[in-house]
Parts: C-alpha cells; sequence; structure tokens
C-alpha cells in the first residue's frame, strides 16, 4: 500500500473512542464486587442490550475486513454459514436459553458435566479455550495488519496497545461494561458500514445496477459451486458446517451463553437472543457486499498490484473519505475488534475460574475467586496478544479460512455431545467417553493428514498416508466429529444403564415443562373470565353498598366479608389480588371502610390483613398474592433492622455475655428443659458394622427418654488409636435424611479424615417415623425433642474409646442447620460449628422443630445470626448460598458475627463461604468448605481424602443401599417392646 498518513483530527477521533471506551470499564467498576457481578450483572442489563451486545461479540474485525476481503477476491460462499444462524436457532432457542438458565451456576460446561460426568466438562471447556486463543489471535492480526497498512505503525506494538485496553476494560467493568461498550460499539459499526456502503455504491460508474451485473459476470456473487463434493468448499458443505456452527456458537459457546445469564428472565435472555440473530446476519451480508462493490470499483480505476485482498478495503477508505471521517471508520474498526475480544476474555475469565480453579481449589472466599477471575484476565490477554503476533508469520493464506478451519478442528465432537446429551436420555457418561476418545482419535488423523504444517514454503504433512490421507474439506473435520460422537455415544452407550436422569437437562423435560406452563395459562384464562364476571358482582354489590350504608354503625363496628372487602380493594386501586379460597372463607374485617387510605393500595392491605393474620406478597406490577401470616419469617429490611438494634445491647465482651447469659436461660426455659429429664440406663443398640475403604458403619438407636429412640449411623476411622474428633450431623429438612447420598459421604469423609462421626434423624423422620406418626414431626415439642436427642448422643459419643472431648464438633444444612446454631448456643461441650443454608436474620425456620418452642422470643427478641454469635469465640463456618434466605449473609448477617468474635479478638475464628450462584442442599462444594475447616481446626489429615492431584476425592465413599442402615430392620420389627408409640404419651414424659 501507498505511504497513507492520518491527519491530527483522525487520531482525536480515534484517541476518543478509546478513551470511551475505557470510560465504560471505570463507569461500572464500582458494581464487580462479586463473581457474581462481575461475570452476569445481576439481572441489571436490558434484553436490547444483550441482543446488541451478542451483535458486537460476533462481528469484529474478522467481519470488519475479512468479509470485505472475501467479498473481494471471491464470491458469496462464506456467509452461507452465517445464513444458517437464523434457520436453525429460530426453532431451538427456545428451549436451549431456558435450560442453560435452570441447570447451570456460570459455565456452560457445567451441563456437559451433570448430564455427563466431569471429562465431558473438561474436555469441552478445554475445546473452547482452543478455540477462543485462536480466534482472538485472528483478531489482533487483522487489527493489526490493517492499521499498520493505513498508519505506518508498527504493527506488534499496535496489538499490545489494543491487548492493554481490552485488559484494563474487563479488569474493571466485568461482563457489565463489556456488554454497553458492545451497545455503543454496535451502533457504530452500523454507521460505519452504512457510510461505507454508500459512498462506494456511488463512487461506481453505473451505481448499484452496475455492481449487481459486473459481479454477476465475474462469479462474484451466488453460493457456489453446488456441487455434492466433500472435497472443496461447496455450497452444501457450507450448509452442513453452518447448521453444526449455529449450534456449537448459541449452543455450547461460553461468549454467547454467558449472555443468556445476564438477563432477568428466560423471556428477556430469548428476546436478547432473537435480536442479536436478527441484526448479525444483515451485518455479515453488509460487510460481504462492500467487498463485491470494491471489486467492482476497482476494475474501473486503478489499484497497486502489491495489494493483499485484506488490504484493499482499509486502502479505499484512506484514500476516498475525507479526513475526520477516516478516523471515525478507523475508530469504529478498533472498537469492534475491542469488543469481541473483551467479551472472549471475559468468558475465558468465567470458564477459567469454574471449570478449572474452582476444581483445584474448591470453597475458597468469593473475594479470592474474584481476585482469580481478573488474573485470568490478564493472563489471558497476554497469551492472547502473543497468538496474534504469531499469526503475523502466518503467510498468505486468507484469514476467513483460518478462522474457519480452526473453529472446525477445535470444535470437535462438542455439538454431538450437546445434542446427545439434550434430546437422548438413553445417552450416558460412559457412552460419551468412548465417543470422545474415538473423536479425538479421528481428529487428530484428519487434522494431521490434510494440514501441512510451517512456515513460507517450508510446510509439510506432519503424517503422511498417501491414499489415507484425510482429502475432504476441513470444514467437513468438524462436522464428522460431531456425527462420530453422536452415533459412537449412542450406540456405545447401549451397552451401559440407562442413566437416572433431573428432566431439566433434556429438551424433553422442557416440552413437558412447557406443556404444563400451557395449561396453567389456559386454566389462568378461564379464572381471569371469571374474575371478571365476579368483579361485575362485586360492582353491583357495592352499589348496594352504598345504598345502605347508613346500615354500617359504629353499633356492628362497621363490619363487612373480607372477600367482599378484597374485592373493594381491587376496583378501587385497579389490582388484582390472587388468594385461595379457603384462606379467607367465613372472615369478616370490622372498620372496614376505615382501614382505606387513599391512593396507597399496600397501607390498605396492611391495615385490613393484618387483623385476619394474612400478610401479601407483591407478584408482579399492580399483582399481589395472599397468604396465611408466616411468624417465623420477616423481610430482609425487617431482619438487618433487628440486627441494628441487638448490636446497641452490647458493645464489649461483658455485655454480649450478660446477655448470652440471659438469652440462654431463657432458652432453657422456652423448651422446657430447665430441668433435664432422667437419662435412661439402657446401653445403645448396635448393628453389625461394615468395613469400606479408611472407614467403618455401624447402626445405632440411643434411648434418650424411656422408650424415646434416636436413630443414627455412626462411621469411625479404620485402625485408629490416637483421640479422634467427635462430629455431629443432625439430619436435615432434604428428603430420605440420612440415607441421602450426600450425607453419607459428608460423614465418611469425616471418618476417613481421622474423626468419629454420628448421623442421626430428625424427630419423627427415618427410622423416628416407627414411633410416631408424620405430622409430629410439625409440632413444638418436636424441637425440644431434637435438642435432647442431640445432647444425649453426644453423652454417648463422649464415652466411646479414643474420643476426644477438647475437639467436638457439629454440622447440619436446613432444618439440621437450625439445630447446629441452637446445640451449639446451649452446649458448651460443642467446641467448633458448621451451620449450613439456614443463617438468616429473617428466617427463623419454617419448620415448627425448629422455632415452634419460642426459643426466638428470648431476650425481648432474638434470631438464628445472634443464636449463632453465641459460639463464639469457638470457631464457627457459616456455609450461605445465593438462592434461599442466606443470600444476604455476607453483605448483613456475618459483619454481625465478626462484630461478637471482634469482642474476644477473635475474628478468625468465624468464616463464611458464600456460593452465590447455588441453592438450598448440601452439595459438593459445601461439603469440601466443611473438610476444609475441619482439618485446619482438628487437625485432620485432608492428605488422606486427596488424590494424586491434591483435590479432595469421594469416590472412595461407598454409598450404602437404604436398608442397610436400618437399626430396627426394614420393617420395624426390631423395634424395643418398650418403644412409645403415641405423640400422647410423648407429652406425659414431658410434663
Amino acid at each position: 500500500m501507498p505511504n497513507l498518513t492520518l491527519s491530527v483530527l483522525d487520531y482525536l477521533i480515534i484517541v476518543t473512542v478509546l478513551i470511551i471506551n475505557l470510560y465504560f470499564g471505570l463507569r461500572y467498576a464500582k458494581n464487580q464486587n462479586t463473581t457474581q457481578t462481575y461475570f452476569a450483572a445481576k439481572g441489571r442489563v436490558p434484553a436490547w442490550a444483550i441482543g446488541m451486545s451478542l451483535l458486537a461479540t460476533l462481528i469484529s474485525s474478522v467481519t470488519f475486513l475479512g468479509y470485505p476481503s472475501e467479498g473481494y477476491s471471491s464470491n458469496w460462499i462464506l456467509l452461507v454459514q452465517g445464513l444458517m444462524v437464523p434457520i436453525v436457532l429460530l426453532g431451538t432457542i427456545w428451549f436451549i436459553v431456558p435450560l442453560y438458565r435452570k441447570v447451570i451456576g456460570l459455565s456452560t460446561y457445567e451441563y456437559f458435566e451433570k448430564r455427563f460426568g466431569s471429562f465431558a466438562r473438561y474436555y469441552s471447556s478445554i475445546a473452547f479455550v482452543l478455540r477462543q486463543f485462536s480466534s482472538m489471535g485472528t483478531v489482533f492480526f487483522l487489527l493489526a495488519v490493517a492499521l499498520t497498512n493505513m498508519t505506518g505503525g508498527n504493527t506488534f506494538y499496535i496489538i499490545v496497545l489494543v491487548g492493554l485496553i481490552i485488559i484494563a476494560v474487563n479488569l474493571l467493568g466485568g461482563i457489565e461494561a463489556v456488554i454497553w461498550l458492545d451497545v455503543f460499539q454496535g451502533f457504530m459499526l452500523f454507521a460505519s458500514g452504512i457510510l461505507c456502503v454508500t459512498v462506494i455504491i456511488f463512487s461506481v460508474k453505473g451505481g448499484l445496477p452496475e455492481i449487481i451485473n459486473v459481479a454477476s459476470a465475474s462469479n462474484r456473487t451466488g453460493f457456489g459451486p453446488y456441487e455434492l463434493d466433500f472435497t472443496k468448499l461447496t455450497f452444501i458443505v457450507m450448509v452442513i458446517n453452518g447448521a453444526f456452527y449455529a449450534v456449537q456458537k448459541y449452543g455450547t459457546d461460553q461468549t454467547v451463553v454467558q449472555r443468556y445469564l445476564t438477563a432477568k428472565t428466560d423471556k428477556a435472555a430469548i428476546k436478547a437472543s432473537i435480536l442479536g440473530i436478527s441484526l448479525t446476519v444483515p451485518v455479515w451480508a453488509l460487510f460481504m457486499f462492500i467487498g463485491t462493490a470494491l471489486f467492482v470499483y476497482y476494475k474501473q480505476q486503478p489499484l497497486p498490484s502489491s495489494l493483499r485482498p485484506d488490504a484493499v478495503f482499509p486502502y479505499f477508505i484512506m484514500t476516498k473519505f475525507p479526513t475526520g471521517v477516516v478516523g471515525f471508520i478507523l475508530a469504529a474498526m478498533i472498537s469492534a475488534a475491542i469488543c469481541s475480544l473483551s467479551a472472549d476474555l471475559n468468558s475465558l475469565a468465567a470458564v477459567g475460574l469454574e471449570d478449572f480453579y474452582k476444581k483445584f481449589r474448591p470453597a475458597r472466599t468469593d473475594k479470592e475467586y474474584l481476585t482469580i477471575s481478573k488474573g485470568i484476565v490478564v493472563l489471558s490477554g497476554i497469551i492472547a496478544i502473543g497468538i496474534g503476533a504469531i499469526y503475523l508469520q502466518a503467510g498468505n493464506e486468507g484469514v476467513l479460512g483460518i478462522v474457519f478451519t480452526l473453529y472446525a478442528i477445535f470444535s470437535g465432537g462438542i455439538v454431538g455431545i450437546f445434542l446427545l446429551g439434550i434430546f437422548s436420555a438413553r445417552a450416558n457418561k460412559q457412552g460419551i467417553n468412548i465417543a470422545i476418545i474415538i473423536c479425538i482419535l479421528f481428529t487428530a488423523y484428519a487434522f494431521l493428514t490434510s494440514t501441512k504444517i510451517g512456515y513460507g514454503d517450508n510446510k509439510r504433512l506432519l503424517l503422511d498416508l498417501g491414499n489415507y490421507n484425510f482429502t475432504h474439506h476441513k470444514l467437513m473435520l468438524g462436522v464428522y466429529s460431531h456425527l462420530i460422537v453422536i452415533g459412537v455415544g449412542y450406540v456405545a452407550s447401549l451397552f451401559f444403564p440407562k442413566p437416572k436422569l433431573d428432566r431439566n437437562l433434556l429438551y424433553s423435560g422442557w416440552r413437558t415443562a412447557s406443556r404444563e406452563a400451557a395449561k396453567e395459562t389456559a386454566e389462568a384464562s378461564i379464572r381471569a373470565k371469571f374474575d371478571a364476571a365476579s368483579k361485575l358482582g362485586v360492582l353491583v354489590l357495592l352499589l348496594g353498598c352504598s345504598l345502605v350504608a347508613s346500615a354500617q354503625t359504629s353499633d356492628d363496628q362497621f363490619k363487612k366479608p373480607l372477600k367482599e372487602v378484597i374485592g373493594e380493594i381491587e376496583h378501587r386501586y385497579a389490582v388484582k389480588i390472587r388468594y385461595p379460597e379457603e384462606l379467607i372463607k367465613d372472615k369478616f374485617v370490622t372498620y372496614a371502610d376505615w382501614r382505606f387510605r387513599p391512593a396507597d393500595v399496600e397501607k390498605t392491605m396492611t391495615n385490613i390483613l393484618a387483623s385476619q393474620d394474612i400478610t401479601f406478597a407483591k407478584e408482579g406490577d399492580k399483582k399481589y398474592k395472599l397468604q396465611a401470616f408466616q411468624y417465623h419469617l420477616k423481610t430482609p429490611d425487617e431482619g438487618k433492622q433487628q440486627l441494628d438494634y441487638l448490636a446497641t445491647l452490647y458493645t464489649d465482651v461483658a455485655s454480649w455475655e450478660k446477655r448470652k447469659a440471659e438469652l440462654k436461660t431463657c432458652m432453657w426455659h422456652a423448651l422446657k428443659l430447665s430441668h433435664l429429664p432422667a437419662k435412661p440406663n439402657s446401653q445403645p443398640i448396635i448393628t453389625n458394622k461394615r468395613t469400606y475403604d479408611g472407614y467403618t458403619v455401624e447402626n445405632v438407636a440411643i434411648e434418650t427418654l424411656p422408650g424415646l429412640y434416636v436413630t443414627g449411623s455412626l462411621y469411625k476411622p479404620l485402625n485408629t488409636k490416637v483421640l479422634m474428633p467427635v462430629i455431629l450431623n443432625p439430619d436435615g429438612h432434604f428428603g430420605d435424611g440420612r440415607y441421602r447420598a450426600d450425607a453419607q459421604y459428608r460423614c465418611a469423609m469425616q471418618a476417613r479424615m481421622g474423626a468419629i462421626a454420628f448421623s442421626y434423624d430428625l424427630f419423627a423422620w427415618g427410622e423416628s417415623a416407627l414411633q410416631f406418626k408424620p405430622e409430629d414431626h410439625r409440632k413444638s415439642l418436636a424441637q425440644t425433642i431434637q435438642v435432647l436427642n442431640g445432647m444425649r448422643s453426644l453423652d454417648w459419643l463422649l464415652t466411646l474409646k479414643n474420643a476426644d472431648p477438647k475437639r467436638v464438633a457439629i454440622s447440619g444444612g436446613s432444618g439440621g442447620g437450625s439445630q447446629t446454631m441452637l446445640l451449639t448456643a446451649l452446649d458448651d461441650r460443642i467446641t467448633l460449628s458448621v451451620p449450613v443454608v439456614m443463617l438468616s436474620s429473617y428466617h427463623s425456620g419454617g419448620c415448627p422443630c425448629e422455632s415452634g418452642m419460642g426459643v426466638h422470643l428470648c431476650g425481648t427478641g432474638t434470631n438464628n445470626v445472634e443464636i449463632a454469635a453465641m459460639a463464639a469465640p469457638r470457631p464457627q463456618l457459616a456455609i450461605t448460598d445465593g438462592k434461599d434466605w442466606t443470600q444476604h449473609v455476607p453483605d448483613t448477617e456475618f459483619p454481625f458475627l465478626q462484630r461478637i468474635y471482634e469482642f474476644y479478638g477473635k475474628t478468625d475464628a468465624v468464616k463464611n463461604v458464600h456460593l452465590p450462584q447455588e441453592g438450598h442442599d448440601y452439595g459438593v462444594n459445601k461439603r469440601l468448605a466443611l473438610y476444609d475447616f475441619l482439618a485446619k481446626n482438628f487437625a485432620l489429615d485432608l492428605k488422606k481424602v486427596q488424590d494424586k492431584s491434591g483435590n479432595i476425592d469421594e469416590s472412595k465413599c461407598t454409598i450404602e443401599k437404604y436398608p442397610a442402615m436400618y437399626v430396627f430392620g426394614e420393617k420395624g420389627e426390631n423395634l424395643p417392646v418398650n418403644a412409645i408409640r403415641k405423640f400422647e404419651d410423648l407429652e406425659k414424659l414431658m410434663q
């Protein structure tokens, strides 16, 4: 290209745009305090902006320069891949988006693990990383070459400068900055593309008709060749490859799937996807047409013979546009590259964190994970810069050809895994693992026998098998890999058992859920028609009431039926109120009309419903739902206000110890345990011992009151003679109780680490249900019995040989978490506690077995946070999540705990592991946090439960069948003859 230079104005425009790019990073930097905001923006981004972001993510300098280059030198065959995107996705996006939003936390490849195991996850995530780096190197290369030709700058330094900018934007602003930067770039892209094509059309003699005629005559239009030949680039090859590309990009690519997660709702995510798809194809076509039009233009005008096709468009910009416009177009080109690369970096960091770092270092603080995420951004950016520099030596092969080839190679079988996973309930982990291995072997063969490696003219095949070389076009390599995985994976799966699957992982599950939702919608429509008729009736009734208003006097307390009053609220405030009929049946409101407040529907509803022990929840714009008053539940703001009040009651150890003593005395009284009932003299019933890898298991029943038994499983280390910690594991409100796999894993791992672990049933759950009815569990006395069962279980455990009374821990989840906090507060023998998914200032436990005896009313009102604080200064780990009432713990409840521990100078003794992407369970990440905390505080040996790579490994634990864990036999035939069988008999014992 001739020596062309930019003006000062052009440089000012480019610098301004670069500053704007950095501004977006600074603008959203304050929001990036957690990994959730850094990677998912917590639903703060509107659907239209996400759609624009999808456009900008897929439109980079590859589009800006690569498409005009192909349009100039060839026909439009490479556009076929893009044209397949809307054809395929408009039929699949409806279920792909809800699937991911429901079953994954952040990483796309979490789905692959849930469906087919860890090998499938690592394979797909590593393939994604390879694809991203190859693509990012291409973007850097194209941009650097173009800007070098247009500005005369050093190519490598341009790559470094752009690389540093995208690293800065990502470090500062996270995904939120990336998306809004994409929006800005999207408008610049459209403006610059339309400007360029308009100028070119008017520059060609004969205008648009001449462009069409000359391009057609010169074979620069159309999508041919159209023959059925897989050895070269044909229309059929591009159609097939494009169909798989569409699923690959929108169904398995972290960069795109991560956008789905940033939307507020499934509907918003689908809208964003459709918008992105709708905009992307026209933009691709626009820039392909620019290349075609340039071909016609330079048939009429002289062109330097030394120009490569990918330099023609930059040359036109530099020679045909006035000062300022050149700067704007170059700025748009740079911004397109920055947006695409920023999205790539953010998604690489997400995958690096979720699929790799968290696997090697699970259960760490979110602060550590955020720091590591930013470190991955920096490292990935540096690697991409290096790859871009290497690409400068790649020779003269068309850049789009390089990109599509690398994409085909580094996507081996991923679509096949995804399609089998989502459409086949029969495909299983074993079958897919076999298919992946076959796919890797095939991809290696095809690549090594078809691709010459080297620089310049010194290129050769790494594996030459002569007639047995892979001769089909490289774009078919990826297609074949997907088909191999589908075929081999399905057939191989038939030789292994059919897996038990969560229906949310399958298309059939989505279809069933959709039908159920459609049915509910139809029923809602019917109800709406009925409600309309009801409203007419209410209006008539109100008219009648107004005529006889004189009959409503203070003598009858202005009494009205609650149903009538609700109808009047709906009419006055134009709202819709939903409620179960039995909730308001036969209820009346006194002074009903006096409780209304003009222009304040919620104050009116509070005034009216509070007298009926009914509360309301807002479901949407002018939509409310009524529900019975829940004594155990406040709003998060009310919980925070209570904590703020409680914090004023104590300022040091002395005042806190006084408060704690008052609470403790009151709690014993509330539980009716101020004087403990007599302990039976019987010995525990212990069944056969089972020996496993590093531990043993026995079934135990302990008589805690005459005729009342608590049943559980005792896990002990194998062949250990030293003092061992004792760990209570109270059951929680999870289905199947202590028989669950996660409960067995937890206790077996504790034993393998060197502790005595006891997992025991809730009252009237598990084998306790042999003595009582299930509904007895929801009676308030259940809370007292569970405290008593825990204490007397500990009494017995401490009599065991080698039990260490100085190391006593307790950990349970859900209802077991409530027991953990309360028992620790009451029993000083417990020296360490780990409450799981129950630490909350506004939720006291929804079951009477957690809150039925009124312990939370002690001290004029307490809550689970203050009860948990009573453990201080003993070590405590609160494990919380982002999808239940523990979601605010890092910001609200945990600082309160830290303040109490600070009174003792023991702030390091209290920890919080918060898992914002997880829900209400005692899942693997929560268990990993427990193991680590126990090991550090009880000097347990983590190496006993680690694999060769140093990762905690639960696979050596044996999950027993339920009957093996029964104390009293499969039908309760061994239940002692003195066992009480009625709740009334238990009440007599406690009197």
